[in-house]
């Protein structure tokens, strides 16, 4: 069983554990994914961003399909790459490999870094917006593009964040009903946007450290132990009350 955190309302909960595995969450269960994966950094060529891409879809995507409603959304944030040679085109490896498994590429869009630090070919970011195979998205005039700073991270943070306005689109446009998963999240940017929504929401993250982060930034407890009754035994003493472990 994965360990967790949980809000004290019950409305938010954090799994620390690999989400390539979400044995916790029910089938079905849940509204929209906004996640943005650990992003392809070593390697260089089409054939590193292809199994990059990959391994996303066919080891996380499979999951991710399980745990989401039929009408749910599922929201990629990704950054593109110039490999020394030429752009991958990320977005379209990826939408790539996500049509083979199963899914639709309904909308997308960029997020460019403004005033960034970041070196220039590590600015660009592709928002990706899928569904399951057969529940197209009714098209509308949205224009997703933003022009916007890299958030400042928390300073313990391992990963740079996805700026609020994107994660608070994503929702917007997406089903109103259960709750928000990011499978990826960090220090719990999406769970802080998810939460000032007024939705329910699910975190996983596989980094202890980063998980005690995200805690602690969102307020979360660990769940109280149950406490089970232990048989007596021969002895015909009484029985005794202990924790589980």
């Amino acid at each position: 069983m994965m360990p967790r955190y949980e809000s004290r309302d019950g409305r938010g909960c954090l799994l620390v554990g690999d989400s390539r595995r979400l044995d916790p969450i029910p089938t079905g269960s849940v509204g929209v994914i906004v996640t943005s994966p650990p992003y392809w950094m070593r390697g260089r060529g089409r054939r590193s961003a292809e199994g990059w891409a990959r391994r996303l879809a066919q080891e996380f995507g499979a999951e991710w399909r399980r745990v989401l409603a039929p009408d749910g959304d599922l929201w990629l944030v990704i950054g593109d790459r110039h490999d020394g040679a030429e752009w991958l085109g990320l977005d379209g490896i990826v939408s790539e490999w996500m049509r083979r498994t199963g899914w639709r590429l309904q909308s997308k869009g960029c997020w460019a870094q403004v005033r960034s630090r970041e070196r220039w070919d590590n600015r660009l970011n592709h928002v990706l917006r899928f569904r399951n195979a057969g529940r197209a998205v009714r098209p509308d005039s949205t224009t997703l593009c933003w022009m916007l700073p890299l958030p400042a991270s928390h300073r313990e943070s391992l990963w740079d964040a996805t700026p609020d306005p994107v994660i608070r689109t994503a929702l917007e446009k997406s089903k109103k009903r259960g709750p928000v998963l990011d499978p990826f999240i960090g220090a719990g940017t999406v769970a802080l946007v998810a939460r000032a929504a007024g939705r329910a929401w699910i975190g996983v993250e596989r980094d202890p450290r980063m998980a005690r982060l995200a805690a602690r930034r969102l307020g979360l407890r660990r769940p109280p132990r149950p406490v089970r009754t232990v048989a007596s035994g021969s002895s015909g003493r009484a029985p005794r009350r202990t924790r589980s472990g």
